[in-house]
């Protein structure tokens, strides 16, 4: 009998009328009660660690709905009811879940299912009984076909091509040390004469904060995922790159066409997560110097709290400049001292300075009429002797405030972990 070829089973033959898919009828309940069963004694019977709770739950209940299906139907689901699992063996391909472990958790799926059923089919096997259970174990042969299938599709896309993730390599250009070239040469690589060096802070991924248990797993997918979406960029050169859950470094090529921006974009949507990056160009050899200024920019643009993206030196040159510790940006925070006993000024110039000297976007944002910004920005001028309205006073209360937040916020940060 093959996958395909339908069964028919009399379920009213079972146990007095009652089918042995009525156990199956509350799938979502049915599927909790399950894993709660196989996952009870974590220390002598672990779950599938590389898959979610969640994830879990959601399969096994498309298993429970279509093992109930099949079991009073008397034929095998058509072909598009497989979807829903090619969809999520190529996630799962792409998070880098082994794939004996999710044929595993399908299989102790669908006998969880079955000893589930038979608890109300009489001890004596019936014919229906038989039939039953082949065609649930021909279930069990059509869903691991298809999770295969597009499980290895995905992985050969994977491993076509990809960056090298040489941390030796890396590391030499990164401090300059002269064994870059010896090194590039033992691994039969060609370095380019220039680079597009990349420093990158990737946030926590909102299933990052789910279950503890999954917090480090769902942080390790997110990795993957950026990583399989550098492994498949199309950029002239192979990118050499390190990378952590937290962020890293990318070295691309300097070459006609790079747009490093798209990179950016590209990793973002992978990992499914806001990317805040800094460039920069240097030549092979000065790698080592450009990064350093970077990976301080980066940590520049966090600390100030500005939006995810792209950044270049000139972009900040202003904020850069400003955060230089001294004398001159302890003096730049008293200048809006007289402004903190009022719990409006100080928002409303933030708000000011980050529209462009807009007052009626200032307005939406505050939620407020725009002659109340008026009157809070003449209130500013008053107690400073700046006034916002002219450039000359904006400038300087701008770098009141970007010192003001670097005064208050400081972040040690680790350069090579943004």
């Amino acid at each position: 009998m093959t996958a395909t070829e339908s069964v028919h089973v009399p379920q009213e033959d079972y146990v007095g009328g009652r089918r042995a898919s009525d156990r199956l009828r509350t799938p979502r309940e049915t599927a909790a009660r399950m894993l709660d069963q196989y996952i009870a004694e974590p220390e002598d019977t672990p779950p599938p660690r590389d898959c979610a709770r969640g994830e879990l739950d959601d399969m096994t209940t498309t298993c429970c709905e279509l093992a109930a299906g099949v079991l009073d139907s008397g034929r095998l689901p058509v072909a598009g009811a497989m979807d829903i699992f090619r969809d999520a063996a190529t996630r799962w391909a792409r998070d880098g879940v082994p794939l004996g472990r999710i044929q595993h958790a399908i299989n102790e799926g669908c006998a969880l299912g079955l000893r589930s059923g038979s608890r109300v089919v009489e001890e004596s096997a019936s014919s229906p009984v038989v039939d039953g259970t082949i065609l649930v174990m021909e279930l069990l042969d059509v869903v691991t076909e298809a999770v295969s299938d597009a499980y290895l599709a995905e992985f050969r896309t994977l491993t076509q091509n990809g960056p090298r993730h040489d941390a030796e390599l890396l590391d030499a250009l990164l401090t300059g040390d002269g064994t870059a070239r010896k090194i590039a040469d033992r691994m039969g690589a060609l370095l380019a004469e220039d680079y597009h060096v990349v420093a990158l802070h990737f946030p926590a991924h909102t299933d990052e904060g789910g279950r503890r248990g999954d917090t480090a797993m769902m942080a390790a997918r997110k990795l993957r995922r950026i990583h399989a979406a550098l492994a498949t960029y199309d950029g002239e050169g192979a990118p050499i790159a390190s990378m952590s859950t937290n962020g890293g470094t990318v070295l691309l090529p300097d070459v006609a066409g790079t747009d490093v921006g798209e990179l950016v974009e590209r990793l973002a949507e992978a990992g499914q997560v806001p990317v805040t990056a800094t460039t920069g160009s240097a030549a092979a050899d000065d790698i080592a110097v450009t990064a350093p200024h970077l990976y301080e920019l980066l940590g520049l643009v966090r600390r100030l709290r500005y939006a995810p993206g792209l950044y270049r030196m000139s972009d900040l040159v202003f904020e850069y400049q400003v955060s230089r510790p001294g004398l001159g940006r302890k003096h730049l925070v008293t200048l809006i001292d007289p402004l903190r006993d009022s719990v409006d000024l100080l928002p409303t110039l933030h708000a000011f300075v980050d529209s462009d000297s807009n007052r009626k976007k200032t307005a939406t944002w505050l939620t407020v009429h725009p002659n109340t910004v008026d009157y809070r920005l003449k209130r500013v001028e008053q107690l400073t002797g700046l006034d916002p309205m002219k450039p000359s006073g904006l400038r300087r209360l701008h770098a009141a405030l970007i010192a003001d937040r670097l005064e208050a916020r400081r972040v040690t940060v680790d350069e090579r972990q943004l």
